[in-house]
């Protein structure tokens, strides 16, 4: 049946070949660090899951880890502490194929993201890596309410819904397994993951080859092959080729299904992976059997059975149970221990406060003239705090109709001038647009990765809008980590359109729009910078200029009320250039 893929869990980032050069550079600035603080740590994370997940047969990984742990350690540094954990507990479960030293460091991971609410966004790694350590020992009864769990989490729910796939795929229950695969095709696809493209398709096409529907089966196997090929994806390419191989098993061609059992064969040592190895024996058994083969046959189904008797038995799914329970029990005596303290607590207060009645009373007419004084000042404070919060809110009100309003006039425009397929692709993007743009509507601060991702699909709808006569580009420094940074919602978006308006739009050459996020004394600056006609030419449209102009004027209100209210100095800087404008807005940098 299917094996479970390796795919995107280690430090919750996306991994991809192309983050090999980036992973190198952050290598070098490792390398060169002068002591030892959160920002090392962070590096240390980031360049271990750009790397490791590459490099799975580097056995320096788990003294790398453990040394970044003991570093957060000594900072009591709790984020370091957790990521450290998790990244430990994926090179014994992945690399090691070491599912109970594994749990352990996923559980205590998990417990701190319990105790802190900050770090409550993490636990959907080590959920995940939990059920997938059921799910490898065949305990589907715990593996589905892990992963129905991990629904509520948007970040990687691709991956999540293939889970559920999987597990009715081995329980036979093929419709069900077809329709989780097909919504996470539909999630890959929205979210350009390619890899979980790939991977699920692959997934898809046995599931259907297995329910007798070759057709459909071949069809998306060959598409998650040549996915893996035209892009490269060789952190899938193991289990897809045994995947494959049991799908022209299916199918009859048991030449091409010995090929990919073999090369997967192959392929799997350097993955170190016990687990993706014994489906690969198995599956390379089965075909050597269908085809008369009765010698290597036997052999590899004596070397599956040997590494698949290591990896499930009865013992070892008592000893996760077991490790499961003790867990909550310590978690139930850490409570109930955390109880009693304030108990006692309290009753301690108690008796220091009934001796202290008569002081107190002799002292209470000082104080209260004090308190009086104190209040006062306080609630003029609340109140004006309480005053510069409804003010946000409104600022923010505003923003949004004005936002959808203008991006209609630009789908309508669209629809008039252009044939129903290209309008249907623009009302698609639209809609995602919509979606994210009400998503993050509420939200004081979103992280600068969300902030991206929307302006990325503004500036798509705007291409398609004016007929590719732009170009953009997004750039973020390598010191601001994207997942962590926080920043208002849609802060950069006016002055983009006002790019694109009024001055690319009227530009004859066209032209480009670079925006830039880098950190500076502990503020975020955020450019942008077009090439277009500059603002002295786009006035000459008074009435047009006035009208698009709101959501600049809104932008600024909304700084100068943050400012306000947070006691900070952000601000927006409008400089003319001698071709095009630049605008530069900082504010502070709040990290997660």
């Amino acid at each position: 049946m299917k094996i479970r893929l390796i795919l995107a869990l280690l430090c919750f980032y996306h991994l991809g070949y192309s983050q090999l050069k980036e992973a190198d550079s952050i290598q070098k600035r490792i390398e060169n660090y002068e002591g030892i603080d959160t920002t090392l740590i962070n590096l240390r994370h980031s360049y271990s899951a750009k790397k490791s997940m590459l490099t799975p047969s580097d056995t320096t990984w788990l003294s790398f880890n453990k040394k970044t742990l003991s570093m957060a350690e000594e900072l009591n540094y709790t984020k370091g502490i957790l990521l450290a954990n998790n990244n430990i507990g994926v090179i014994y479960h992945y690399f090691r194929s070491d599912p109970l030293t594994a749990l352990d460091y996923y559980q205590t991971a998990y417990n701190i993201s319990e105790q802190n609410p900050s770090l409550e966004r993490y636990q959907f790694s080590m959920l995940t890596n939990i059920g997938l350590i059921h799910y490898e020992q065949e305990d589907y009864g715990k593996a589905m309410p892990t992963f129905r769990k991990l629904l509520k989490y948007p970040q990687r729910k691709s991956n999540t819904l293939s889970n559920i796939g999987n597990i009715y795929g081995l329980q036979q229950q093929t419709d069900s397994a077809v329709y989780y695969f097909k919504a996470s095709i539909n999630e890959a696809k929205r979210t350009d993951d390619m890899m979980q493209l790939a991977n699920v398709y692959s997934n898809l096409g046995l599931v259907q080859s297995q329910a007798g529907r070759l057709d459909k089966g071949l069809t998306n196997t060959v598409s998650g092959l040549k996915m893996i090929d035209s892009l490269g994806l060789e952190m899938i390419r193991v289990p897809a080729y045994v995947n494959a191989a049991e799908v022209y098993m299916l199918s009859n061609d048991l030449n091409k299904a010995e090929y990919y059992a073999t090369e997967s064969l192959n392929a799997v040592k350097s993955l170190n992976n016990l687990y993706t190895e014994t489906k690969s024996l198995q599956t390379l058994a089965t075909i050597q059997e269908k085809k008369g083969d009765y010698e290597n046959a036997l052999k590899n189904f004596k070397a599956a059975n040997i590494l698949n008797d290591s990896l499930v038995s009865a013992d070892r799914k008592v000893e996760i149970s077991r490790k499961e329970i003790q867990y909550e029990a310590d978690k139930k005596e850490a409570l109930a221990f955390a109880e009693a303290e304030r108990q006692r607590t309290i009753k301690n207060i108690s008796l220091v406060s009934g001796s202290g009645i008569v002081l107190a009373s002799l002292l209470a007419f000082v104080f209260y003239r004090r308190k009086q004084k104190s209040d006062t000042v306080k609630k003029e404070a609340e109140f004006n705090a309480t005053v510069a919060e409804v003010e946000l809110k409104a600022l923010r009100a505003q923003m949004n109709p004005h936002f959808i309003f203008n991006s209609l006039n630009s789908i309508g425009d669209y629809i008039l001038n252009n044939d129903t397929q290209a309008a249907s692709d623009y009302l698609s993007k639209f809609a995602r647009l919509m979606r994210m743009t009400l998503e993050n509507s509420d939200k004081q601060l979103i992280t600068l990765e969300e902030d991206i991702q929307l302006l990325n699909t503004y500036l798509a709808i705007e291409q398609k809008r004016f007929d590719t006569a732009f170009e953009f580009e997004i750039k973020v420094s390598d010191d601001l980590n994207i997942d962590e940074v926080l920043l208002p919602p849609m802060l950069l978006q006016p002055f983009v359109e006002n790019s694109i308006v009024h001055g690319l739009s009227k530009s004859e050459k066209g032209g480009k729009i670079v925006i830039n996020f880098h950190s500076e004394q502990h503020k975020l600056i955020g450019i942008v910078e077009d090439n277009g006609v500059g603002r002295t030419m786009s006035k000459m449209k008074i009435e047009h200029r006035k009208k698009s102009s709101m959501g600049v004027s809104i932008t600024q209100n909304r700084i100068e009320v943050l400012n306000k209210t947070k006691g900070t100095n952000g601000s927006v800087k409008i400089i003319d250039k001698k071709v095009g404008t630049k605008v530069i807005v900082s504010l502070p940098l709040v990290l997660s």
